[in-house]
């Protein structure tokens, strides 16, 4: 992970909310326009991108919790995020 992006940290857009749903017990990312249900993959991602954390510290803690996901990891939570990015609900600090 050599991008510029790489180095910057990620964060929920102050108009978003991540929760789990009380009554469905899914987790969902709210926004004023709507609500995104979540899968575990997207929650634990997305409650990695807190301000404190690098995309890169984002992947290398879910390597750590995911071994056997590795280079997937390291493809994927960069598309993740910023198709979550595309919405307008990241900022980069």
């Amino acid at each position: 992970m050599d991008s510029p992006a790489a180095n910057k940290r990620p964060c929920l857009a102050k108009r978003a909310r991540l929760r789990i749903d009380p009554v469905s017990g899914n987790p969902v990312l709210m926004h004023q326009e709507a609500v995104l249900v979540l899968n575990r993959s997207g929650y634990e991602i997305l409650r990695l991108c807190d301000g404190t954390h690098s995309l890169s510290e984002v992947i290398q803690e879910l390597q750590i919790r995911y071994p056997e996901a590795g280079p997937i990891l390291t493809r994927e939570v960069p598309e993740y995020v910023e198709a979550i990015n595309q919405k307008g609900l990241i900022e980069w600090i």
